[in-house]
């Protein structure tokens, strides 16, 4: 029969096995969570650089992946209010008298093992696949080059939220609606660059949307007719499909002639739409400190805040000299139908791409070392917080 005896208790406290040791777990799976995202990075990444055809089924997902560390966090707490109720009940020094057996500070081992098993689910879910073969794949629409406005005069709040949320939310629609249909990104500011190639991926093109912001180009300024240039060099001239170039713009360009781009490029057989981003009474530019917290507005050299108003009259005439439409923002909305119409009007063409197909899904590994972690985690219960003391 086991007993309790001064020796062993004194071994218990000398050796502090009851102690939850709340700060060192929490540093522990602090590193362990540090080097848990950059071993998953890293090793993503290095997948797809090495084998291209390894993707995710549910890309949109990933912020689920957060929940790992949400959990270690509310375990901390948990250990935390634990200690201090053992401590009411009675000194950190008598645990090992009136509960020899006890040993608190192994929590932290079943949450580790838990939190490997938590984790494999969510990757899990994520669902690797693996292309097995290219093949090519054919399908019917048009060519269509989105140019987005990123200056700071797009951070106006005058159509209920700030002009680029709504024309980010507007494209990512766009995008809802193709079928076929090839689509690219172009930002600009005071110039213009490519922000994602004209491609069938329009998971790729959202990613690359969900990064777009105002800082991201450093020359200020609205080049209008340097966005329609760098969206017509974007197509390729090889394709035989439509092309529509669509701006998301608050039209204030004071950097060169937009509608002689527009004339030109529809010369090409581009076609132009316009989307005012403002309203006619406009608003003022806020500003933003580096943590992200609004700190003002901007104001010209007599400290009056610059109000920024849309130049509908820019956006109709680069339109009309694109062959196109103008259509105006409303309040947290665009309706882009008009534009969807245009597209479906326009003559479609075959277009054919080379796409990983027949793939196999890899989610169910993922899903049985979750079920070997659990198994492993429930036959430590008793022996993780209890310690048979034998008789001498």
């Amino acid at each position: 029969m086991s007993q309790v005896t001064p020796s062993s208790s004194r071994r218990n406290t000398s050796g502090n096995t009851q102690s939850f040791r709340v700060f060192s777990t929490a540093i522990s799976l602090t590193l362990a969570e540090f080097l848990f995202w950059i071993a998953l990075l890293t090793g993503w990444y290095s997948l797809r650089e090495i084998a291209p055809n390894v993707q995710l089924e549910r890309t949109e997902w990933w912020p689920i992946l957060l929940l790992i560390p949400a959990a270690a966090c509310i375990f901390v707490w948990s250990l935390n209010r634990k200690q201090r109720l053992a401590r009411l009940l009675a000194e950190e020094s008598l645990w090992p008298i009136i509960l020899p057996l006890w040993r608190p500070q192994l929590h932290g081992w079943k949450f580790f093992i838990w939190r490997l098993a938590f984790a494999a689910v969510l990757i899990g879910i994520l669902d690797i696949k693996v292309g097995a073969r290219l093949k090519e794949i054919k399908s019917e629409g048009v060519d269509v080059m989105v140019a987005l406005d990123v200056s700071k005069s797009m951070e106006a709040e005058d159509l209920g939220m700030s002009r680029l949320t709504i024309a980010k939310r507007s494209i990512e629609r766009l995008i809802d609606q193709l079928d076929g249909d090839r689509i690219g990104l172009v930002v600009f500011g005071g110039d213009a660059f490519v922000q994602c190639p004209i491609t069938t991926d329009y998971g790729a093109v959202k990613l690359f949307l969900q990064g777009v912001n105002t800082g991201i180009i450093p020359v200020q300024g609205t080049a209008l007719g340097r966005a329609i240039e760098v969206c017509a060099s974007g197509f390729s001239e090889a394709s035989p499909a439509s092309k529509m170039i669509v701006l998301f713009t608050d039209g204030e360009s004071h950097e060169d002639d937009a509608a002689a781009a527009a004339t030109t490029a529809a010369e090409a057989g581009i076609e132009i739409h316009a989307v005012g981003m403002g309203s006619a009474s406009g608003a003022p530019i806020p500003l933003y400190d580096r943590y992200g917290r609004p700190a003002g507005f901007k104001t010209d050299a007599e400290g009056n805040a610059v109000v920024t108003i849309l130049d509908e009259a820019t956006l109709i005439e680069t339109a009309r000299a694109g062959n196109g439409s103008y259509l105006q923002a409303t309040q947290g909305l665009v309706n882009i139908a008009p534009i969807v119409q245009a597209m479906d009007g326009m003559e479609q063409a075959e277009v054919a791409t080379m796409s990983y197909t027949d793939y196999t899904h890899h989610f169910h590994w993922f899903f049985i070392f979750a079920v070997a972690m659990l198994l492993l985690e429930g036959s430590l219960s008793s022996n993780l917080f209890y310690r048979n003391v034998s008789a001498p």
